[in-house]
């Protein structure tokens, strides 16, 4: 869309991912829809053209205008990495990514999402304000605050209060959204048409916020806390005018935990008498029936995604998610007999966790093979270690070694046969998560450093080498949780450590 807009705030919306990530965010269209709706206000969206190496000039996708003409610069970080794509937008603008070699004559800077919100450590070195929280109540008190000020003047305006974070404040509250059905969400959406991928040929609709079971591994849980519902009402008015007017037959819903929506059957079988389809993420295997994924087959779901995380029934009681390898097997079998595959996600370097448990896991996948229909990759694995988050009991874990976790990936790779495949995750991406997760200011350094080399991942070691930081600090010993004195969450700091401490214990009982 191309606003015409005199005098207006020129706002510049920066997704620090390829075009394809930001279409599939319904955050990002939620909040570039919410922004052009207010009248004295104008955003552009601008999106990296790759995820490393070098950054052409960026410019914005409504009109070709350049990123350091703008009055604000508002990024949302959904995953640690997209820090160091961020920087390389900006350096490739001329903008500095540290705050303190900004000056009045560039854009202010604006970081907020999950990561910044969760550990706004890091996000302060960047970031003239930091938004803690949900974006609804926080975006347009940022852009009143900016138009009638300026965008250098909204710092003092707002910097301290609930949400908003700045240099020198001692602990903000999140800003959170008490009522999903009364705040905005887009109808129109910017799609990928042809893609094949569900957000290029789907209107997005979110159904809830935050999740009930709050595996104590879940950044997105505890950040969204509490769990908030749509109504089926809400829901359904949205989703008779966003098909429309996206031209779209299929729906893609967000949730965390879609059936523990009380409405979700109600809502799959209008889909299913109003001729569309629906596409659902990560399930959680004890929440589906026969007749639920019976229901999904029959509106063209052709994946079953189901994140057990392990198939231990010591190790799951410490991260509390247990999905026994029975019920697995038998949400398989349900989702074979409608010639649906199963992917499952699994988590190596869990408390407690051994080379035996894993075995285990071998066995149990070896199992469950037999039984698979001879179709081929009807069990996809994606393995991945467990990254400590901030503000969850895991937050005070230690990140399981290369050694460990590429020996344990060898011994499920075993495993694998014509229906079966195992897809790991680099341990270095993990290894990266973890240290920007649990980053601190000298993180910040690094990440601009390591942007300007390219921000190819393997340059993440030479980077902090050149700079003196031993990035083993932030992955094997236990962090300093400098983010508790800055953000309020819901839970507090003395309840995540005893229950990790819970965690730990359950597992060696």
């Amino acid at each position: 869309m191309v606003k015409r807009c005199r005098g207006c705030l020129r706002v510049a919306l920066v997704y620090p991912a390829p075009y394809g990530a930001a279409v599939a965010s319904l955050a990002y269209q939620n909040m570039y829809y919410l922004l052009n709706s207010l009248d004295y206000v104008y955003a552009e969206r601008f999106v990296a053209s790759s995820t490393a190496g070098a950054e052409p000039v960026p410019r914005s996708l409504e009109t070709g205008s350049l990123l350091r003409d703008f009055d604000l610069i508002v990024a949302s970080i959904s995953y640690e990495l997209d820090y160091v794509t961020l920087a390389r937008i900006l350096h490739a603008a001329g903008i500095p990514f540290l705050r303190e070699e900004r000056n009045k004559e560039h854009p202010l800077v604006v970081l907020g999402g999950p990561v910044p919100s969760m550990n706004p450590v890091v996000a302060l070195g960047a970031g003239d304000l930091v938004a803690v929280g949900e974006a609804e109540p926080l975006l347009p008190l940022l852009v009143e605050k900016a138009y009638e000020h300026g965008a250098r003047g909204v710092v003092e305006e707002l910097a301290c209060r609930p949400g908003f974070l700045a240099p020198g404040c001692g602990a903000v509250d999140k800003a959170l959204v008490h009522d999903l059905d009364n705040v905005f969400h887009s109808v129109a959406q910017f799609r990928v048409p042809g893609s094949g991928e569900p957000w290029g040929e789907a209107y997005m609709v979110e159904a809830s916020r935050g999740c009930p079971h709050m595996c104590r591994f879940c950044m997105e849980a505890h950040f969204l806390l509490p769990t908030r519902h749509r109504s089926y009402e809400k829901l359904r008015g949205l989703i008779e005018r966003g098909v429309e007017a996206n031209g779209v037959s299929r729906v893609a819903f967000y949730a965390l935990s879609f059936f523990d929506h009380p409405a979700a059957d109600r809502l799959l079988e209008y889909l299913e008498g109003e001729g569309l389809e629906a596409s659902i993420g990560s399930l959680r295997a004890d929440m589906l029936s026969e007749d639920r994924v019976e229901l999904l087959a029959r509106l063209g779901q052709r994946v079953l995604t189901v994140a057990p995380e392990t198939l231990s029934p010591r190790l799951c009681r410490g991260i509390g998610k247990c999905m026994s390898r029975g019920l697995v097997e038998e949400v398989a079998g349900w989702a074979w007999a409608r010639r649906m595959h199963v992917k499952l996600y699994l988590m190596l370097g869990l408390p407690g966790e051994t080379d035996r448990d894993v075995e285990g896991y071998a066995d149990a996948l070896r199992e469950l093979s037999k039984k698979a229909p001879p179709m081929r990759e009807a069990i996809r694995v994606t393995l991945n270690p467990l990254v400590p988050k901030p503000h969850t009991p895991m937050q005070f874990h230690r990140l399981i070694d290369r050694a460990s976790y590429e020996r344990r990936v060898r011994i499920l790779r075993r495993a694998q046969s014509k229906v079966l495949s195992i897809e790991p995750l680099s341990y270095r991406y993990a290894y990266a998560q973890t240290v920007v997760a649990r980053g601190d200011e000298k993180i910040a350094r690094i990440i601009d450093e390591w942007a300007r080399r390219g921000g190819r991942l393997g340059q993440l070691w030479s980077t902090a080498r050149s700079l003196g930081v031993n990035l083993d600090h932030y992955t094997y010993e236990a962090p300093e949780p400098k983010w508790h004195r800055l953000v309020r969450l819901s839970i507090p700091p003395s309840t995540l450590i005893e229950a990790y401490k819970y965690s730990v214990k359950t597992v060696e009982e």
